[in-house]
């Protein structure tokens, strides 16, 4: 029985150590600080160089890891929308993505830095991009979806690359993105009705 409680004992240090490793990642990454090599990695989870690579394989396994636990953050928006018409459905997206993309940015700017180097980071992005497109899909009707334009225009303002643009290169302030974004879906939605 000793032998039993050893193993349980050194699985649940291991799992813990794991853990540490992807808070260390996401702490970080919250900090600002990009995507943070293994070396800091290590040194913030209080966890041997070795033990990162030992649980993740590589850097790409961690990342994988990593999202997976963001992802967890935000299964609540993907609740089905409430609203009855599809304007006020795609009202609701917006203020999903919105609360969603704040949160976000960060990993997004980390993304960015080293997206040529992972592929797993770019079908991470690819993989966000595309549920976000299907829900929008599916909130519009056929007939308003069909002018490709218009909904081109739609997709686009309630990208997190728009959201992005606007927080990093145009320097608004959280509040002042949602008000450009709700500005530029109101005049679509508007052209439609």
């Amino acid at each position: 029985m000793p032998e039993a409680a050893e193993i349980d004992g050194r699985r649940l240090r291991s799992v813990a150590s794991r853990d540490r490793i992807i808070n260390a990642v996401i702490a970080l990454v919250d900090e600002d600080q990009g995507i943070p090599g293994a070396e800091a990695i290590a040194a913030r989870a209080g966890v041997g160089l070795r033990s990162v690579f030992r649980h993740f394989g590589d850097m790409d396994g961690l990342y994988v890891a990593v999202i997976e636990r963001i992802g967890r953050r935000y299964t609540h928006l993907s609740r089905p929308y409430e609203a009855g018409s599809w304007q006020g459905q795609v009202g609701e997206a917006m203020a999903r993505r919105m609360e969603m993309f704040e949160t976000v940015l960060p990993y997004r700017r980390a993304a960015d830095m080293h997206r040529q180097r992972s592929p797993l980071l770019n079908h991470g992005l690819d993989a966000l991009t595309l549920m976000l497109r299907a829900r929008l899909e599916g909130a519009v009707p056929p007939d308003v979806k069909s002018d490709h334009l218009w909904f081109e225009q739609l997709d686009l303002w309630l990208s997190l690359e728009a959201y992005g643009r606007l927080r990093d290169r145009q320097r608004q302030d959280h509040a002042g993105a949602v008000q450009v974004i709700e500005a530029a879906v109101a005049a679509l939605l508007a052209a439609k009705s």
